[in-house]
C-alpha cells in the first residue's frame, strides 16, 4: 500500500511543482524543469523497490541513453518549427525520437559507454538549437492543463513499472524518457506563442537533460553497492547541480519582446 500511494502522489506532485515554475518564470526555465527526471526518477525508484537494485541500475543506463532521444525530439522540433507548423514539426521530432531510441537500445548497456555517448550527444543537440531569441509573453494555459499533466505522470509511472518485468531493464529505462511533457509544452507554446516560444521551452528541456543524465549515471554506478537511499540522495543532488550548471552555461535571460 505505501508503494501504491507513492505511485499515485510522487510524480504528479513533482509535475505540479514544475508546472508552477513554468507558469511563474516561463520560457527556458520552464523547459529546464521538464528536462529534469520528474517522471523517470520515480519510475526508477519504484523499479528498485519492486525488482531490486541490480535491475534498477541496468534500467538507469537505459534511461541515461534515453535522454539523447528526448533531446533529439526537442532539437528536431525546435529546428523544424522555424518553417513548419506544429503538426509536421511534432511528427518529424517523434520519428527522430523513435529512431534514436531504437539505436540506443542496441548500444552496450554499461554506464561508462552510455555516459561517453550521452554527454557529447546532449551537448551537440543543444548547440544545434542555438540560443533562443526574444521571449514572448506567456499565454495562459487552459484550466485542465495541470490536472492533465498530473494524470499523465501517474499513468506513465504505473504503466512502465507494471510492464518492467516483461520488457526488461533496458526498455524500462528508455521508455521512461519518452518526451510526453516536452511535446505538450512545445506544441502548446508553438501554437500560441509561435516558433520563438517553442524554441525557448524545448531548448530548456535539452539543457535540463544534463541533470537527468547525471542523475541516472550516479544511480547506475552507486545503486548496486550503497543501497537505495544513499544512491538516490547523491544522484538527486548531483542531478540538480548539473542542471543548474548547464542552465548557467547555456541559457541567458531574454528580454520580453
Amino acid at each position: 500500500m505505501p508503494i501504491l500511494l507513492l505511485k499515485l502522489t510522487l510524480a504528479p506532485l513533482l509535475i505540479a511543482a514544475a508546472t508552477f515554475v513554468q507558469r511563474r518564470w516561463g520560457g527556458s526555465l520552464g523547459g529546464l524543469m521538464v528536462g529534469l527526471p520528474l517522471t523517470s526518477a520515480p519510475v526508477s525508484v519504484f523499479i528498485a523497490l519492486e525488482r531490486g537494485p541490480a535491475f534498477a541500475a541496468r534500467s538507469a543506463i537505459g534511461t541515461l541513453l534515453g535522454t539523447v532521444a528526448m533531446s533529439g525530439f526537442c532539437a528536431v522540433y525546435a529546428i523544424s518549427a522555424r518553417r513548419l507548423s506544429w503538426l509536421p514539426s511534432a511528427m518529424l521530432a517523434s520519428f527522430t525520437c523513435a529512431v534514436v531510441t531504437i539505436v540506443m537500445s542496441r548500444v552496450p548497456q554499461d554506464a561508462v559507454t552510455a555516459a561517453a555517448i550521452s554527454y557529447p550527444a546532449l551537448l551537440a543537440l543543444i548547440l544545434m538549437t542555438e540560443r533562443p531569441g526574444i521571449r514572448l509573453p506567456a499565454v495562459p494555459p487552459p484550466w485542465c492543463d495541470t490536472p492533465a499533466r498530473m494524470v499523465a505522470a501517474v499513468a506513465a509511472v504505473a504503466l512502465i513499472t507494471a510492464a518492467a518485468g516483461f520488457i526488461g531493464p533496458t526498455w524500462s529505462g528508455l521508455l521512461a524518457t519518452l518526451p510526453v511533457f516536452a511535446a505538450v509544452m512545445g506544441i502548446f507554446s508553438h501554437r500560441h506563442g509561435g516558433h520563438p516560444a517553442a524554441h525557448a521551452v524545448l531548448r530548456g528541456v535539452s539543457v535540463g537533460a544534463f541533470g537527468a543524465a547525471t542523475f541516472f549515471l550516479i544511480v547506475a554506478l552507486l545503486l548496486p553497492g550503497v543501497g537505495l537511499f544513499p544512491a538516490y540522495a547523491v544522484a538527486g543532488l548531483a542531478g540538480l547541480g548539473a542542471a543548474g550548471l548547464s542552465h548557467a552555461v547555456f541559457s541567458r535571460r531574454e528580454p520580453l519582446g
